[in-house]
């Protein structure tokens, strides 16, 4: 092996990983140990088919890569892939032979070979090769673990959300459980329906042309929906419809996700019933009952406000809607209390007549 001038590898990849090396020439094994050791986390060193076979399998889980020599007499060097092989299809394998004979690299090339490297080599031009497949398994690692992450969430996102998957054309091409349940419709009666179809009835905040031109230039849109199911029945939900694009930046279709939240409306529109009593001009002259109308008016805007805010999170919502029913508690004994004020006073009025 030559010696190590200008380096044009990555040493971090080489540095957390393990290699087994495999080389039948103990001169080319000592002289190549010494600087493969220097560079990786550890080096498994084999100089024959049986030490190598071992090797791998004792430490199968910790070898990231192997470099082995293929110039073993009668074809043996190809036990040691056919044997790692049959523990592991996936390991990365690269191979170092002098090629006199092309036979050795066809039946190398059957064991899933990801690449060769032929004698005499050269160090920068090894290491290269092998930071780079190293590199590769690393982000495919990774892409992997994102991957698992993503079905993990998008699980969490159906499990808690009504979700809807819209083609181009605006139609309806899936739909989870969720949607299933409050719409009352089977899966079959929605596939290829027009997403704002008078069926389901997405009545949004703004026109239905406007957040479609809004989705087709590629931005997000969030707001108030109000729908029928099938029955007839209303009931809102919070909604986000996004486009999901291809990775060239052309868009490949639409979810919306969805929150229900019908009951948080009608906690709202309730509280609303008692603020407008509270408004009755029997009560008017009484500043200091309006001035705790005033408050609550205040707080029932500031309420709906966070409402609206965060109904994204269902968490703080229940919370929230925990405060409005305190509320709306304090707010009939403080109206039971003025009605019996007034009703005294009406009394004392009527008795000094």
């Amino acid at each position: 092996m030559s010696n190590l001038q200008e380096c044009s590898f990555n040493k971090d990849y080489l540095s957390v990983s393990t290699i087994l090396f495999v080389e039948n020439d103990e001169n080319i094994r000592i002289q190549n140990y010494e600087i493969f050791s220097a560079l990786f986390k550890k080096v498994i060193v084999a100089q024959d088919i049986q030490d190598a076979i071992k090797l791998y399998r004792e430490n199968r889980t910790v070898i990231d890569i192997v470099l082995t020599d293929m110039d073993f007499p009668n074809y043996k060097g190809i036990e040691i892939l056919s044997e790692i092989r049959k523990l592991d299809w996936e390991i990365p394998i690269l191979i170092t032979t002098t090629f006199s004979d092309m036979n050795l690299l066809v039946k190398a090339i059957k064991f899933n070979l990801t690449n060769y490297i032929v004698k005499p080599i050269q160090l920068n031009t090894t290491l290269k090769i092998i930071s780079e497949v190293i590199k590769r398994k690393h982000q495919k690692k990774e892409l992997a673990t994102k991957n698992n992450e993503l079905r993990q969430f998008m699980a969490i996102l159906d499990s808690c959300n009504i979700v809807c998957e819209i083609d181009l054309n605006f139609k309806i091409t899936s739909v989870n459980d969720s949607f299933l349940i409050n719409s009352g419709f089977e899966i079959d009666e929605l596939i290829g329906l027009d997403f704002n179809d008078k069926l389901i009835s997405y009545n949004c905040e703004i026109p239905q042309e406007k957040i479609i031109e809004l989705l087709k230039s590629g931005k997000t849109w969030t707001g108030l929906c109000k729908k029928i199911n099938k029955k007839g029945a209303l009931y809102y939900t919070h909604s986000t419809i996004l486009p999901i694009f291809f990775n060239d930046g052309r868009i490949k279709k639409f979810i919306e996700f969805s929150t229900l939240i019908s009951k948080y409306e009608n906690e709202i529109l309730s509280l609303r019933k008692h603020i407008f009593l509270l408004k009755s001009e029997n009560l008017k002259t009484n500043s200091e009952l309006k001035k705790e109308k005033e408050y609550y008016s205040k707080l029932a805007k500031s309420l709906q406000e966070q409402v609206d805010e965060n109904v994204n999170n269902a968490q703080k919502l229940l919370f929230e809607l925990y405060e409005v029913k305190k509320q709306n508690n304090i707010l009939r004994e403080k109206l039971k209390t003025q009605e019996d004020r007034v009703e005294e006073i009406q009394i004392s009025l009527l008795s000094g007549n």
